[in-house]
């Protein structure tokens, strides 16, 4: 089967479960003509809503239609992928109580997790990955001190996205299921904070209630604990995640409080890097964009102010910024060139995430095929190619 965009995935699993495109379309609450476009890659599935539906009516998961985990393509991406089991292999062990008799001082952990942050932030897979299974087993095994608590909470949270940004759902649920475990024996709400963050964004899509319902819960018990500097930037990232999810399941009403209580509490709180989260008004208005994406309101961005995201350290969240514009202004079907332009300054930051971001492909994808492939240009070309939608 061709794996190049979602919609041919789409046609294969309802050619196997022998339904048609009206049938399809009338379970997942769609009309014919969309999700005739859909297959034919005229419509990008970048919206998780969509993906969500549509796996929901093909009895299939999400991943199942993302063609997730990619196929290495680069060697950067084979070094990560390569590591993928020992990294299963150590989050089983610390989840089994399988502890290391001897391991490194605290002291001598410091630096690696440093490492490991720098190499978080700057989206370097095939360096952050193969370092992660020494050194989840070395934090496991230096005890219960408050210190290697917070510095084991933060490796397995980085090992969620890690896992989640490579394609590996099971492994970013397990590393967050771990980073949950882990923050409860802390007791410090910024780092439960941090914890649910990580399990939120580790959650299956088709599990929205339950997601919604632990959202909640999180809000609800930091809300007391929000005016602590942590705890406040946690408490501003679960409500940014809950504007996302609303928008995914089409609350606007509600996606727009949630973005106004997160805007109030990085105007109060100042740029932020609690747990490398980076909260604060640049990530804020960053993750506004991701919820108009969402929302398939792209052609909003263009009202907004520009974004100096050169203040963060994070490369993620840079090239977060240039790829929701560039998809958010790809969905407007106007404004083609400058989505280039902005997914182009994405994959320069952080080509390991970029390259591998469904919502990108998808959006690359669909500007080629509008462009008629030849008409669109050798910049475009290219980067459908890099990205394997061709």
């Amino acid at each position: 089967m061709d794996a190049q965009h979602i919609g041919i995935r789409v046609r294969h699993w309802r050619l196997k479960r022998n339904l048609s495109q009206r049938a399809l379309a009338e379970l997942a609450g769609f009309s014919q003509g969309y999700v005739a476009q859909i297959e034919a890659g005229m419509k990008p599935v970048d919206k998780r809503s969509v993906q969500v539906a549509l796996a929901g009516a093909l009895q299939v998961s999400v991943a199942d239609l993302t063609g997730q985990p990619y196929d290495p393509q680069t060697v950067e991406h084979n070094l990560a992928a390569r590591a993928v089991p020992a990294v299963r292999a150590a989050l089983l062990s610390i989840s089994l109580g399988d502890r290391r008799e001897r391991g490194p001082s605290i002291e001598a952990l410091r630096g690696p997790v440093a490492t490991a942050a720098g190499l978080h932030n700057s989206c370097q897979y095939d360096g952050l990955v193969p370092r992660l299974p020494d050194l989840i087993l070395d934090l496991y095994a230096a005890g219960d001190s408050a210190e290697a608590l917070q510095m084991l909470t933060w490796t397995t949270y980085a090992t969620t996205f890690a896992a989640k940004y490579l394609g590996y759902a099971d492994l970013a649920l397990l590393a967050s299921q771990q980073c949950v475990q882990v923050a409860e024996r802390l007791a410090e709400p910024a780092w439960r904070g941090v914890a649910e963050f990580a399990l939120l964004h580790a959650l299956p899509p088709e599990t929205k209630d339950l997601a919604s319902r632990r959202l909640r819960d999180a809000i609800s018990s930091l809300e007391a604990a929000s005016r602590d500097r942590p705890a406040a930037e946690a408490y501003g990232m679960l409500h940014l995640t809950a504007a996302l999810f609303a928008a995914m399941r089409g609350r606007n009403g509600d996606a727009v409080t949630h973005l106004a209580e997160a805007t109030d509490v990085a105007d109060r709180s100042g740029e932020g890097n609690f747990a490398e989260m980076w909260f604060g008004p640049t990530n804020t208005v960053i993750w506004k964009i991701g919820v108009y994406a969402e929302l398939g309101d792209g052609g909003r961005v263009i009202e907004l102010p520009d974004v100096d995201v050169g203040q963060l350290g994070s490369r993620n969240r840079r090239a977060t910024y240039f790829a929701d514009m560039g998809r958010a202004l790809a969905q407007t079907k106007r404004h083609d060139r400058e989505a280039l332009t902005y997914l182009l300054r994405a994959e320069s930051i952080a080509p390991q995430r970029v390259r591998l971001s469904p919502p990108v492909r998808e959006a690359v994808g669909a500007m080629l095929r509008r462009a008629k492939r030849t008409a669109g240009g050798r910049e475009l070309q290219a980067l459908a190619t890099r990205l394997g939608t061709v």
